[in-house]
């Protein structure tokens, strides 16, 4: 028999990550600290990541924090993702995987019918634009009168720095974003003096406290950096973690964390939670044995390794949901195994809470049956796993 059982294991990271009763609190940047960020590859997906984790979250709060106090901001980070981060640790998550973005802008020349000269004076144009105004890619690309994507233009200046991206025009939901120069929005923030070596290192610290125990599998998954990255890194932060053979895998823990971890147990009552796509509870690991079984791997991950919307019992994939707003409001619900009646009530108390949350509306509970593996589908369409249902 394990040590450490799965379930144990699970609580112990449900607990971390701000996902149990006991562990909400009422700070949205320590919870974001807390997770190394929030992935905001979507639009309205980081406030469900904050309403699963923090008491009484309100959608305004985010937004003061993003775009009034400037405490957070969004920048291309681990897996050369959108993410929204601490504006204090932004310059060491942009030097530890800057090498991303630069295969990213250098693959731009490669793989379109841009030259160098034609970039650098499109991108010219564009910070002329926005010297002291924050525009929509739309409105940029009419000001400049140019029939090229500016989109991806605005996208590589992000990547750059130059840019940093704004609220949106209409609300949480739209999925445009407005764009001001990054030196007018943070003036103070330093992006040059991080070495990458040690902002690695820093990164990878940070994740495994927030994470741990995880393998060097799920250190290259989470961050998208090289192999030989992650393993020098981690020679070079030995003094710090402690490794631990757990499922039969070498995995790493802080030492601070260690004692705690060897004193945990499965929580008594059982914990349920409704996570949005790309939560960090699923996205954080490589390795996910220890959360989802085999038989349904395929209905929870698509084939890019992307989560979609899930229930959770005890921190294991139970089910997933969806949600619609027309022609009625109703929150979807699948589950993979009969539950009882107890956990069933709960999950669709729980469903009612989120999708009004989301839709701002009543909503009625609804479960669907034989759903199609997100394998076999189009990209994308983890967003929406129940939509035919």
């Amino acid at each position: 028999m394990d040590r450490f059982p799965k379930e144990s294991v699970n609580h112990y990271i449900l607990e971390k990550l701000h996902l149990t009763n006991d562990s909400k609190v009422d700070d949205i940047l320590k919870i974001t600290n807390d997770l190394c960020g929030l992935q905001a590859t979507g639009t309205f997906e980081p406030y469900v990541y904050l309403f699963s984790r923090k008491k009484g979250f309100r959608k305004e709060e985010l937004d003061k924090e993003l775009y009034k106090t400037k405490s957070l901001l969004k920048v291309r980070g681990m897996r050369n993702t959108m993410f929204i981060v601490p504006k204090i640790d932004a310059p060491l998550i942009h030097k530890a995987t800057n090498y991303l973005k630069e295969n990213r802008f250098e693959g731009f020349f490669n793989y379109s019918d841009f030259i160098r000269k034609e970039y650098d004076e499109l991108e010219s144009k564009v910070l002329q634009v926005l010297k002291n105004e924050s525009l929509t890619a739309a409105e940029i690309k009419k000001r400049i009168d140019s029939d090229r994507n500016i989109s991806i233009i605005i996208s590589l200046m992000c990547d750059k720095l130059l840019l940093v991206r704004d609220k949106a025009p209409n609300g949480w939901k739209d999925r445009r974003n407005t764009y001001t120069l990054m030196k007018n929005n943070f003036p103070d923030l330093n992006f040059q003096d991080a070495e990458e070596i040690k902002a690695i290192q820093s990164l990878l610290l940070r994740y495994i406290k927030s994470y741990g125990p995880v393998t060097e599998q799920d250190i290259a998954w989470w961050t998208g950096l090289t192999k030989t990255k992650v393993k020098n890194a981690i020679d070079s932060i030995q003094p710090h973690i402690e490794r631990i053979n757990l499922f039969d895998e070498i995995h790493y823990i802080e030492k601070s964390d260690l004692e705690s971890f060897k004193n945990i147990s499965p929580q008594k009552t059982p914990i349920i939670n409704l996570l949005a796509n790309l939560d960090p509870y699923l996205m954080g690991y490589k390795n996910r044995k220890r959360f989802i079984h085999d038989a349904i791997y395929d209905f929870v991950f698509d084939r890019s390794g992307n989560a979609t919307t899930t229930i959770l019992l005890d921190g294991i994939v139970i089910g997933i949901w969806d949600f619609q707003s027309k022609p009625d409001p109703i929150v979807k619900i699948l589950l993979f195994e009969s539950q009882t009646k107890e956990i069933l009530n709960d999950i669709k108390k729980q469903a009612k809470l989120i999708g009004e949350f989301i839709l701002e509306q009543d909503v009625k509970v609804q479960k669907c049956s034989n759903p199609e593996p997100l394998t076999k589908r189009s990209a994308g369409t983890f967003m929406r796993p129940l939509k035919n249902c």
